[in-house]
């Protein structure tokens, strides 16, 4: 159903929404409410494990040192910041778009302007009420006085003190935060947003991209910057003393999002667990804990147990995907890894190719003698959905900002099932391995195929928790304006912009909000799957077969995509371009992997079938096929002078019944699948019959003329499965090619000098090429054997029958028939021939084997 009601929503989009938008406008201010859900999430707390072990240090301890005012004690920071910069990823840009220092990318450089918007909610819509903009950078040059906040003075710092007031976690001083009772018409909803440049992806791109060079303009390449936020979290809950594990969240701002969906702010973020090397396997005790607080197993030359990733989670969008270095032990020796692997495996366990990336993934080098401390994510994925439809040609969609592990294309991780595909390689060993200069040509490229280097003091910063620069903001002008988008629920950017199946359902999250910081995201102190990000275990499938209509998609087509990529998807064409262009395809195109949720997994890919076919003509209009050119004459001379020869005057013609036998023959079907329901079918089927008539008269025998209908057809067909259980029923029609003619035709078992017609409808390379027979049926198919395994291993037996109705042209030529010949044989006017519509039946039954 999934992949109908994306045909079927695509020409709605090309109808429709291609002029809208065409011509769409930025949300007025004042309108923009009807996209953005009417409440304020909340913060996340910090966990109890990072407060009882005073991860950022213990205020109460007379050494503790917090100078630049950040929340964390100058010591501790120096560990803190030494293991971000000893674990910060490598990203690999699949566009230009990298990560930035939120506070500089503003719409007004040297200022961080936070816009209030205060709205009366008492119509659909609501009601903008009041405007304010505070650039909060103003605030510590005029602190706010105990009367100015009392006496409600507009003074920046007072305003960012009543906001924090407002929206404290502990005890808000909102109303609406307090309770839930109020007046009619009295309710006040607030929108707070850090506005950024642009209002479109037209706009983004010529801010954040160097037309001349396709790169990331030089003003942007010294704000690069990640915000990293470490913290404590309980491994199990059976309360084992070796039950922690220490995260490292490296969080990443975009000021947009160009991808499937457009929105201004994004944030993005991985999660990095690290562990000393001899406890890999296990999650740590408090005492190994607050080692590596103190700074223990710091260094790579700590030769012993060294700091080393333990588990890294992937985020991107809604999902999540982990790679787990310890199970199988990824740092022990290859022997040993191997035979952990191979048990595994033998376990049920399907992840052999995973645990070789990871492998590769842990070392730096490739006699595996330096460990790799570095994640390699890739950053700004190529979208491959419904919203190209939407797109002009040109290049559009590519960058969305998910963070990636490795190139390939990423199934059903957005909209409408969306898809990404990162293309861009990275050899991490090569990079290692290579002069500080050649490293440059990366890292300095700042362009697809670049490489952002986060491993420097100056391009991270931490990140405490909220409970850790509360109390300080209560205190400190500079704390207030520097830390107000850490506390506050502010959007980063314009509330909502246009963008594709926005405002679908009003006050709902459709794709188009400027996003929250990180400190109220779902993420926030959280490793894997949460609320907010479903795991992502997908199965690595070739890229041999596209999967979905979707995957043919170019980027840069935009709705030209409803031209060529969506014609190789239709039979016979998908055959030509999957089936018989794949080899070629492999040795010229990007052949890294597809993949996909396992839930998601399709069934099969190819089927290729074989069967029974039993075609049955209807013999009153197949018979006028012996009305042809060549052999009307001898047929006619026939019919004339039999009855002179063998009869009387008296003889007279009783009946001229038409003779058609059912054509009875195999067919051979090659089946695509695209997803679990939709198929293409390509099917050939070739039959010889007996055709012709029987001339019975009053006092003679009859006259028997007899030939063969040799007859060809191959029919393009579009099937729906209804179930997706072992019986599956489907509806199937399509279009096809019919060609025939009638062979060694004969009268009474005397050949014709012209034995056979001209073909009907033959196809050639510059000739009826086009459909000229169309089709329609249902049938069931029962899979007998069943093997979800990725290709080639997996294959599936089946067996289908159905009933298929076709209608054609009869294809007559009678342009030098004589027909008033046939109206002297007492033929009236309506038995005539003529090229008129007609119809058949097949029943099939058939065994399919795909995989």
């Amino acid at each position: 159903m999934r992949q109908l009601r994306a045909v079927g929503l695509a020409a709605v989009l090309t109808a429709f929404l291609i002029p809208l938008a065409a011509g769409a406008q930025e949300i007025p201010r004042d309108a923009y409410l009807s996209f953005v859900p009417l409440e304020v999430p909340a913060v996340f707390r910090q966990t109890r494990e990072s407060e009882v072990l005073h991860l950022y240090g213990d205020r109460d301890d007379p050494g503790y040192r917090d100078a630049d005012l950040d929340g964390i004690d100058d010591r501790r920071a120096e560990v803190l910041r030494s293991l971000a910069v000893r674990f910060a990823p490598l990203l690999v840009m699949n566009s230009t778009a990298v990560p930035l220092d939120l506070r500089k990318v503003t719409s007004q450089e040297g200022g961080f302007p936070l816009n209030i918007d205060t709205w009366i909610v008492d119509r659909p819509g609501g009601r903008l009420a009041e405007t304010e903009s505070l650039d909060l950078f103003a605030g510590p040059s005029d602190p706010c006085t105990a009367a100015e906040l009392a006496a409600g003075t507009p003074k920046v710092d007072c305003r960012l003190l009543w906001l924090l007031d407002e929206y404290d976690p502990e005890a808000p001083a909102s109303a609406p935060e307090r309770t839930s009772a109020r007046r009619p018409g009295e309710r006040m909803f607030q929108v707070l947003w850090a506005d950024y440049p642009g209002r479109s992806a037209a706009d983004w791109h010529s801010i954040y991209r160097d037309p001349e060079n396709d790169q990331l303009p030089a003003r942007f390449r010294d704000r690069v910057k990640a915000y990293v936020h470490p913290f404590v979290r309980r491994a199990d809950s059976s309360g084992s003393p070796a039950g922690l594990e220490l995260v490292l969240q490296y969080w990443f701002f975009y000021p947009w999002n160009d991808g499937g969906n457009d929105h201004l702010g994004d944030w993005e973020h991985i999660n990095v667990i690290v562990a000393p090397q001899a406890a890999v396997t296990r999650p740590q005790t408090e005492e190994e804990i607050r080692a590596i607080l103190a700074g223990a197993h710091g260094g790579a030359s700590d030769a012993e147990s060294p700091l080393v990733i333990r588990r890294i989670d992937y985020y991107f969008h809604n999902k999540v995907w982990t790679l787990d270095f310890a199970m199988p032990n990824a740092y022990a020796p290859r022997t040993a890894w191997e035979s952990e692997v191979r048990r595994a495996s033998e376990a049920g366990l399907d992840g052999k190719w995973a645990w070789q990336v990871i492998r590769r993934r842990a070392w730096a080098d490739d006699a595996e003698t330096r460990v790799n401390t570095h994640p390699i994510a890739w950053i700004g994925g190529d979208n491959k959905g419904l919203d190209q439809l939407l797109s002009a040609p040109g290049g559009t969609n590519r960058d969305s900002h998910g963070t990636y592990l490795m190139p390939g294309l990423y199934k059903d991780i957005g909209a409408t099932g969306a898809s990404e595909n990162l293309e861009v390689h990275f050899d991490h060993r090569e990079f290692w391995k290579a002069e500080e200069a050649e490293r440059a040509r990366w890292t300095q490229s700042w362009k697809r195929g670049g490489v952002v280097d986060l491993a420097r003091p100056d391009r991270l910063e931490l990140l405490p928790d909220v409970e850790r620069i509360a109390p300080l903001a209560a205190e400190s002008p500079e704390v207030r304006a520097d830390w107000a988008w850490f506390l506050l629920p502010v959007r980063f950017g314009y509330p909502a912009i246009e963008s594709p199946f926005a405002g679908v359902v009003s006050h709902a999250e459709t794709g188009n909000l400027a996003v929250f910081g990180p400190s109220f995201s779902a993420g926030w102190n959280r490793t894997g799957a949460t609320e907010g990000f479903a795991t992502y275990d997908p199965r690595k499938v070739p890229r041999l077969f596209p999967l979905d209509w979707q995957d043919n998609f170019l980027n840069s087509w935009g709705w030209l995509n409803l031209t060529a990529p969506t014609i190789a998807m239709l039979p016979p064409i998908d055959f030509l371009w999957r089936i018989v262009a794949a080899p070629f395809r492999t040795a010229m195109q990007n052949q890294d992997p597809t993949f996909y949720p396992e839930e998601r997994l399709p069934l099969r890919y190819l089927g290729l079938e074989v069967g029974y076919s039993h075609m049955s003509y209807p013999e009153e209009a197949y018979g006028e096929l012996l009305i042809n050119e060549r052999q009307f004459d001898e047929i006619l001379a026939n019919l004339l002078l039999y009855p002179l020869i063998n009869g009387s005057d008296s003889t007279a013609l009783e009946d001229l019944p038409d003779v058609v036998e059912p054509g009875t023959s195999a067919f051979f079907l090659v089946s695509l699948y695209i997803g679990d329901r939709f198929v293409t079918e390509n099917s050939l089927r070739h039959s010889r019959s007996d055709i012709g008539f029987t001339a019975k008269y009053s006092d003679i025998p009859p006259l028997e003329v007899r030939g063969d209908l040799n007859f060809w057809e191959y029919a393009g067909s579009f099937r729906y499965d209804l179930t997706t259980g072992a019986l599956r029923v489907f509806p199937r029609a399509g279009y096809g090619l019919s060609w025939y003619r009638i062979e060694d035709l004969s009268a009474n078992g005397e050949r014709f000098e012209e034995p056979d017609s001209n073909w009907i409808r033959q196809p050639s390379f510059f000739d009826n090429l086009l459909p000229n027979t169309w089709h329609a049926g249902a049938g069931g198919e029962w899979i007998v054997l069943r093997n979800r395994a990725i290709p080639p291993r997996g294959i599936d037996l089946s067996i289908r029958a159905d009933v298929t109705w076709y209608t054609n042209k009869l294809g007559l030529d009678l342009e030098d028939i004589p027909v008033e010949r046939l109206l002297e044989l007492g033929l009236s006017v309506e038995e005539l021939p003529r090229n008129r519509w007609v119809g058949r039946t097949e029943f099939r039954l058939g065994g399919t084997i795909s995989f």
